[in-house]
């Protein structure tokens, strides 16, 4: 009878723990991990037509990973210093669940890919044909002034009747600009011009960073499309994003050219690569770096805007800030 009762009262205690654990991973709460993501030899990823593959050294690309928080998961990140805490409200999720995310990075990791075989292929004394229809709206965010003016899948083809082609160009004319300024924009829906007036605002960042000032939304180039005199071949499909573009950049001139900018080491980066060469500011540097650290890297390149957050994590690794493709090849050939 004891027997039974204890086996009874075990039973009955495991069940519980079961059902604490599920209702844990079950319950839904506002925020994101922010965790350190791969450090990928870009060698073994990029493949340049005739190009040079006798580097001793190697350029990393490295990422970020988002996971969606639950309730174990939250109380974990207390415990693990190589994690950030991200609120979703504050951030650039908001709004938005984890699917939509990873296709608005996959559509910006594809488009950064191509500004970088632009940039590299100019800067290597090619010139490669380019052309877009304007920007295309994925997502329009709560806070935007945007909101019930423009609606997903409209086409912005004019800011202040200056013609936009792809969204470096949007991004360009929209940084010319102030705070609050009005803007008109000029759109098609279903194939009909529409003009509105928009306040810029400061937007929210998370590894998608279209400077500070935008009109809140989320877009890409509708058909962007380039003649490329060289074929080069970018095989990183698990990659989401648009901060690997300084370093595929760097990966894709260093098969192009016969001198090794890698200086036989381990050199690891982030950054945005605008159509222009500027790099601009990215999130995650913490987590990046420490990706970076794991493969043993001697050098991590970030952009000039990052470089304060990333003396906070310089043990074991020299940080470079960089503002340019170019000032960031000067650094290399210098080093």
């Amino acid at each position: 009878m004891k027997k039974t009762m204890r086996y009874n009262i075990k039973k009955h205690f495991l069940i519980i723990i079961i059902i604490v654990v599920v209702l844990i991973n079950l319950i839904p709460i506002p925020y994101y991990l922010l965790v350190p993501g791969q450090a990928i030899d870009l060698s073994q990823n990029i493949i340049v037509e005739n190009g040079e593959k006798d580097a001793k050294g190697r350029f990393l690309l490295t990422s970020t990973t988002i996971v969606e928080a639950n309730l174990l998961l939250y109380i974990y990140s207390f415990f693990d210093p190589n994690i950030d805490l991200k609120n979703k409200n504050e951030n650039i999720l908001e709004g938005m669940d984890q699917k939509e995310y990873i296709d608005i990075m996959e559509r910006l990791m594809l488009e950064s890919q191509m500004v970088s075989k632009i940039v590299t292929l100019r800067k290597a004394g090619y010139y490669p044909e380019i052309s877009g229809k304007g920007i295309i709206v994925k997502k329009i965010l709560e806070n935007s002034p945007a909101k019930n003016k423009l609606i997903p899948g409209d086409v912005i083809i004019k800011v202040n009747e200056q013609s936009v082609r792809t969204i470096e160009e949007f991004s360009k004319i929209i940084q010319g600009h102030t705070m609050s300024q009005i803007i008109k924009i000029t759109f098609l829906r279903n194939n009909s011009p529409y003009s509105i007036s928009i306040p810029l605002i400061e937007l929210p960042t998370i590894d998608y960073t279209i400077e500070r000032l935008g009109i809140g939304i989320y877009a890409t180039t509708s058909d962007l499309q380039c003649k490329f005199p060289v074929k080069i071949e970018i095989d990183l499909d698990r990659v989401k994003g648009p901060s690997a573009g300084l370093m595929i950049a760097l990966e894709i001139l260093n098969q192009l050219t016969e001198n090794d900018l890698s200086n036989g080491l381990a050199i690891a980066g982030t950054g945005n690569l605008s159509m222009d060469g500027k790099i601009t500011k990215v999130d995650g540097i913490k987590q990046k770096i420490i990706s970076a650290k794991k493969q043993k890297a001697d050098i991590f390149l970030v952009p000039k805007e990052n470089y304060q957050e990333a003396l906070r994590f310089t043990q074991n690794i020299r940080v470079i800030p960089v503002e340019s493709f170019d000032d960031a090849i000067m650094k290399l050939i210098k080093l």
